[in-house]
């Protein structure tokens, strides 16, 4: 008795026409609009002197929920359209920063989830400093 042929999976299978599932010989897979904001600010957060921005109950109990809210996305037919707010830490150059924050989201959405990106829109919320360790101060 021979074993049944089993087909390689093709990492670069396209997405399906008009919806937002990844269709392959096995299967069709749905990526939510909450999946594709969670891999986007988990990227965002990659990307060195940059850090997602906490909002809602997150941003005010931080033990509540380990989860940052500083990304939204659209999803459309297979398209990701993501807004991010981020802080850069200073003095890092923010406009070249932001420009590789758009390439890596755009590229982890790619790779992670198989979403092809129409736009990153980045929006700078702070720069917070960068002081190194932590001082003590005497009082």
């Amino acid at each position: 008795m021979t074993a049944p042929a089993v087909a390689e999976a093709d990492a670069t299978v396209p997405l399906a026409g008009a919806t937002d599932r990844l269709v392959t010989p096995f299967g069709v897979t749905t990526i939510s609009r909450r999946a594709c904001e969670k891999v986007a600010a988990r990227a965002a957060g990659e990307v060195d002197g940059v850090e997602t921005v906490r909002s809602g109950v997150s941003r005010l109990a931080p033990w509540a929920s380990g989860e940052t809210a500083g990304a939204s996305a659209d999803v459309d037919g297979g398209w990701a359209s993501v807004d991010l707010t981020i802080r850069v830490r200073y003095p890092l150059p923010v406009g070249q920063t932001a420009g590789r924050v758009r390439e890596h989201v755009t590229s982890r959405l790619r790779e992670l989830a198989g979403m092809a990106v129409r736009e990153v829109t980045v929006t700078v919320a702070d720069l917070p400093a960068d002081d190194g360790p932590a001082r003590r101060r005497v009082v």
